[in-house]
């Protein structure tokens, strides 16, 4: 898309999406960044000029002023002038916008004051995906698809280092025991046990680590139960052999099939379901292809927290904004050390790498205690992290489709053809 003759002005603060999108929306020849002497007014700037480069504006076209008054009107008011002579004497002719979303309250007025009457002023209101006109004149619509996955990420100042998400083998054999997934999921409100039975044979297969990452148990693939199976969950395990998970002998003993299929059943297939959904709402046209990842790990950039060097279970950008889903099958999740642990980091990955307006959501598929009392519940609520119990998991599409604001109910058999991890009866 062409760069329209105009310039914008911006102004430099911590909210990156506010001073990149309309930027975006506009797509002026010339942006112009006016950042104060204060840290995250600098850093900021940085940020919003690396996402523009990369977003295609050439060398020389994204300049940033420095020095920038962020107090004192009447400073700020002769700043502007000054800025606003320089840009005239070397663009004659263009229009100035200003885009009043950053800085200080202080740096707006001042600002919105001296470039009066050279160009249009706008605010930036993501929540309600509008630009909104200062001078009156009629908002522009920010498209829900503006930004992917890995551009949003960028504004928050991170990186993507891997994303399996299309990895082969791994699509490959999750649509091959997506019937298992599918039931594991349905069921969920009624598996509590069965979890915790093969959550503990998963700990004694799987290989152990030290913090170092050295070796201190390799993978063992035949594990004897301390008890027996329930019963009840008898048939459920057969399903799990049929699915190639592992062989069991009807009694104690199980070999897996290998470690990604022990992963599987110690909690992986909840992130398989996740992953399921996602796909299938791909398929379907709800989600395009690259506004979601699994397992995707991020890195931290330039004066990020380190804590950034972390995978997301699953990720989606849409209306410029970020949902990170957690998975957690384990019974760490309804302890209290263990929850206090997990929302910790969830809380953490929302602050810095969800935004301002990003939001976290923590799938379980364990139990968790009701009503007043149960420490997971508050301290989610505390930190803004919403819980999507085992009685919701197989609503996660609707879930996921009310966030975007969209319908996305699958379409009938009749019409859709083959989706992931589906068969279309002839």
């Amino acid at each position: 898309m062409p760069l329209a003759p105009r310039i914008l002005v911006c102004l430099a603060s911590e909210q990156i999406m506010q001073n990149t999108l309309p930027a975006l929306r506009l797509r002026p020849a010339h942006v112009v960044i006016a950042a104060s002497d204060a840290e995250p007014a600098r850093k900021g700037a940085d940020q919003v000029g690396q996402v523009l480069h990369d977003a295609g504006w050439p060398a020389g076209a994204v300049r940033i002023v420095e020095h920038a008054p962020d107090h004192d009107l009447a400073s700020v008011a002769r700043y502007a002038r000054e800025l606003v002579a320089d840009l005239q004497r070397r663009h004659p002719g263009l229009p100035i916008d200003l885009n009043a979303s950053g800085g200080t309250k202080v740096m707006s007025f001042g600002f919105l004051g001296a470039l009066a009457g050279l160009g249009d002023a706008w605010y930036c209101d993501v929540r309600h995906g509008l630009l909104e006109h200062l001078g009156g004149a009629a908002s522009l619509a920010l498209p829900a698809d503006m930004l992917r996955l890995t551009d949003a990420l960028q504004m928050q100042g991170y990186r993507v280092v891997a994303d399996p998400t299309w990895d082969i083998d791994f699509a490959s054999a999750a649509a091959a025991r997506a019937d298992l997934t599918d039931l594991l999921a349905r069921e969920a409100p009624q598996l509590n046990g069965f979890f915790g039975y093969v959550n503990r044979l998963t700990r004694a297969a799987l290989a152990q680590t030290r913090p170092d990452g050295s070796l201190t148990r390799p993978f063992r693939r035949e594990v004897i139960a301390e008890r027996q199976l329930f019963r009840s969950s008898h048939e459920l395990a057969r399903l799990f052999e049929q699915s190639a998970i592992w062989q069991w002998d009807a009694d104690r003993c199980f070999v897996f099939a290998d470690e990604a299929a022990a992963r599987y059943a110690g909690g992986g297939w909840l992130e398989e379901w996740t992953w399921l959904t996602l796909a299938r709402m791909q398929a379907d046209g709800v989600i395009p292809d690259g506004y979601w990842g699994t397992n995707v790990r991020i890195g931290a950039g330039c004066r990020m927290p380190e804590m950034a060097g972390n995978e997301l279970d699953a990720a989606l950008v849409w209306r410029n904004q970020l949902l990170v889903l957690e998975c957690k099958t384990g019974v760490q999740i309804s302890t209290e050390g263990g929850s206090q642990a997990i929302l910790n980091r969830l809380d953490s990955l929302r602050r810095h790498v969800g935004g301002a307006l990003g939001e976290t959501w923590l799938l379980t598929a364990r139990r968790l205690q009701q009503g007043p009392g149960c420490a997971a519940r508050e301290r989610a609520r505390a930190y803004r992290i919403r819980l999507i119990e085992p009685e919701q998991l197989v609503h996660l599409r609707t879930e996921v489709c009310d966030w975007m604001g969209v319908d996305g109910q699958p379409p009938t058999a009749s019409t859709r053809g083959t989706a992931v991890g589906t068969e279309v009866s002839d």
